[in-house]
Order: structure tokens, then C-alpha cells, then sequence
């Protein structure tokens, strides 16, 4: 997990499963591997709003992409 400016690493979310999807409706899997890559490519307080609102548990647009929380089922 990434770490901010203060050498403290943000909230980590890994142990949620992590979906993304074009247009809300149809979602995929997303590893929390390509999650830290996307994050790492962020600046910094782009990264910690977009963990702020995942871990919320709303959908957060990153990229052209939505990303959530995987439902319980």
C-alpha cells in the first residue's frame, strides 16, 4: 500500500474485493495488486479521496472507470 507524504500508508482497503466497471451496471473483478498500481500513478490526494469514498461504500469514477466495494451477496 502506498504511503503519503508523511512516510504513513493510507488507508489500506485490501482486504475488501474490489470491482470496476465502464457504466456502473456490468462489473468486473480488480485485484488489489492493480489497484496499488492504478494509486501509485495518482497523485497523492486523488489517491486518499478515492480510498476515502471506496471505503465509504459508494462508487468512486477514476479513469473513465467505477470502482466499488464488492456487494455482499
Amino acid at each position: 500500500m502506498r504511503k503519503d507524504s508523511y512516510n504513513i500508508e493510507m488507508e489500506d482497503i485490501s482486504r475488501f474485493p474490489i470491482q470496476r466497471s465502464l457504466d456502473g451496471l456490468e462489473w468486473e473483478e480488480f485485484s488489489n495488486e492493480e489497484l496499488d498500481e492504478l494509486l501509485n500513478q495518482i497523485p497523492e490526494d486523488k489517491a486518499k479521496n478515492f480510498l476515502a469514498v471506496i471505503r465509504g461504500g459508494s462508487f468512486c469514477l477514476l479513469g473513465g472507470n467505477f470502482y466499488r466495494i464488492r456487494p455482499q451477496s
